[in-house]
């Protein structure tokens, strides 16, 4: 790098502030009484900030206070004049320093007030405003305009959801500690339905939704409601909405209009991503209404872990699954056993095919748990009369 190409970097990396005087000064916008108040002011602005973050008393918080005062008013500049020197420049003579750092302050007090995140109830800020502004005071100005951009999207998130709540006419504690995302999907959801009430579904609701598209599609007169919806909203609220529109376009639909996927996974898969009210009573498990046939007809709808045990084992021996036995079919189960050998991927593939897929991988677990101890007693050879294996099918499984 070139001695003037360092000369420009250095200069470059200097504060907004002093460039801008230093612009002032040389195009005479800046006079000699100006600098003056500017050299009396600084020192009170640097004990007041001293003083307010720690002591004024001691070397260490006095370098630091002066840090903190000129990227204030550095901050307060660069944001107002967009970078123009001269605009900076005519600010500085037009107006005090100690203002200059009192707008720079106020830019970051209102970042503080704006949320952190996009969850809906009171929540205050994780950080003092003191805290924040300790921080804060030593960033940089393009730190502040990403906070800015990102608060001011949670805002707007925000701002539509409780739309949509109050729409829906629930209570502010009935959406606490819900993220707005989740709201306005469900919202989203519920219009290409065409559904009205209620707006945000509960767990049964949206089981219904999520099979009443995949019947569907995604249609023109679907996606017009979308269309319709997003036009009533506020301009403020509306990149938000649009944000999450586009997610669940993408995203969401494509899944949901996969008919291979089952409507039981989709759901499990999906249900934490949505805002869904509280199960009530008349819920009743809605993953209920989507479990296999086959697995209801099989298990008899038991689920209690003796009756699905005596399936699996059931399967295993080769032997028509049912979820209890009378000591007939027990003894016949474990001579079948001795002569077949106990299989386990029978049991893993009904598992995988036609459980509950939020039952799947406790189910899994079970089984594996029961096998290796079903292999040792009911293939011991040794238990003549099978009194041994019949005790611990007993233990385990229905035998009546």
């Amino acid at each position: 790098m070139s001695p003037a190409e360092q000369q420009v970097t250095v200069y470059e990396d200097r504060p907004f502030f002093e460039r801008a005087l230093r612009h002032g000064v040389r195009q005479g916008l800046i006079d000699r009484p100006r600098l003056e108040r500017f050299f009396n002011d600084a020192p009170k602005g640097i004990v007041q900030i001293a003083d307010h973050f720690g002591s004024a008393y001691l070397r260490p918080n006095i370098e630091l206070a002066r840090q903190r005062l000129v990227n204030l008013i550095s901050l307060f500049l660069e944001a107002g004049s967009a970078g123009d020197l001269e605009h900076a420049a005519r600010s500085l003579r037009d107006h005090t320093l100690l203002s200059h750092s009192r707008g720079g302050s106020e830019m970051l007090k209102s970042l503080w007030q704006l949320p952190e995140d996009t969850t809906l109830g009171a929540q205050a800020p994780t950080t003092s405003q003191k805290a924040f502004l300790a921080d804060w005071s030593l960033r940089s100005l393009t730190d502040y305009r990403r906070a800015l951009l990102q608060r001011q999207d949670n805002q707007a998130a925000i701002e539509a959801a409780n739309t949509f709540v109050t729409q829906a006419k629930l209570s502010p504690q009935e959406v606490d500690g819900a993220s707005a995302e989740a709201i306005v999907r469900s919202a989203l959801l519920v219009t290409l339905c065409g559904k009205s009430a209620p707006l945000l579904p509960n767990g049964g609701e949206f089981l219904r939704l999520l099979k009443h598209l995949r019947e569907k599609g995604l249609s023109a007169k679907n996606r017009q409601r979308v269309q319709k919806l997003l036009a009533a909203l506020s301009p403020t609220s509306l990149p938000a909405v649009e944000r999450e529109w586009r997610r669940l376009e993408n995203h969401d639909m494509p899944r949901l209009l996969d008919h291979g996927l089952p409507i039981d996974r989709l759901y499990t898969e999906l249900a934490p991503f949505y805002f869904l009210r509280d199960f009530n009573f008349d819920d009743g498990g809605p993953l209920t209404t989507v479990t296999s046939s086959t697995w209801r007809e099989v298990t008899s709808d038991k689920s209690d872990d003796s009756s699905l045990l005596t399936v699996f084992v059931c399967l295993a021996a080769g032997v028509s699954p049912k979820p209890a036995l009378n000591r007939k079919a027990a003894r016949t189960l474990i001579q079948q056993s001795r002569a077949n050998g106990l299989r386990n991927d029978p049991v893993l593939a009904f598992i995988r095919d036609f459980a509950p897929f939020a039952m799947q991988d406790d189910l899994t677990t079970l089984w594996q748990e029961f096998f290796d101890e079903a292999e040792a007693y009911l293939l011991d050879d040794s238990d003549d009369t099978l009194s041994q294996a019949l005790r611990f099918l007993r233990e385990h499984c229905v035998i009546v």
